[in-house]
């Protein structure tokens, strides 16, 4: 369940978010998405989440709001002058999580706050990455990757803030405040449906083979 992505989760949130602030990521619905949810209810940050169109979207929108997303959107949403209303209610954001890249990871970027920073991850879109020049400019954004076997690799000596971390987020999981998403189990027999599963679009459940004697 808990692996070191979840620990740099959780180190985000404390350099870059305060109970009160705000996050806004892509990718909302898959295994990232869902423990940034979760971590930022935890911490009393308020979480702007995007999806893709799919037909049953109120469906997940519904579940992730009961896993604690404070506002769940279609990614066709954050074009619209519809967000300026969201702004008076909801601080802009200080943090962005990318996991899609392309022309969702701009329309983030437009979102930021003032010197607020995206954190790319990830880029299922398989495009790359347009920062806005007014973004640069007049609002300071910064802009920067993240890959978790580096990390890990650049922290291996800090085992006294990596252990705090991970029991951080075991007290969380204890609590209730965390948990895993939602997963199918597979025979290992029958990896080739499962690999099926895991391709099909709009799949937000790991697939998972089960080993048994």
């Amino acid at each position: 369940m808990i692996n070191n992505l979840h620990a740099v989760l959780l180190l985000l949130f404390s350099y870059y978010c305060f109970t009160g602030d705000s996050v806004i990521q892509n990718a909302a619905n898959s295994g990232v998405g869902q423990a940034v949810i979760q971590i930022a209810a935890a911490k009393g940050v308020q979480s702007i989440n995007v999806v893709r169109d799919r037909l049953d979207f109120q469906q997940l929108s519904n579940r992730l709001m009961e896993m604690g997303a404070t506002h769940v959107f279609k990614d066709e949403m954050l074009r619209r002058p519809e967000m300026k209303e969201l702004f008076k209610v909801c601080p802009r954001p200080k943090l962005a999580l990318n996991g899609v890249g392309g022309k969702s990871a701009t329309e983030l970027l437009r979102h930021l706050q003032s010197r607020g920073t995206m954190v790319t991850y990830g880029g299922m879109a398989k495009q790359p990455v347009s920062v806005p020049v007014s973004a640069l400019i007049f609002k300071d954004v910064k802009v920067q990757g993240f890959w978790v076997t580096r990390w890990k690799k650049n922290h291996s000596k800090d085992e006294r803030a990596l252990r705090g971390m991970l029991d951080e987020l075991c007290s969380l999981i204890c609590e209730g405040k965390l948990s895993a998403p939602a997963c199918s189990q597979w025979a290992f027999q029958d990896f080739p449906k499962a690999l099926d599963a895991a391709m099909k679009p709009f799949i937000s459940s790991k697939q998972i083979l089960v080993m048994s004697s």
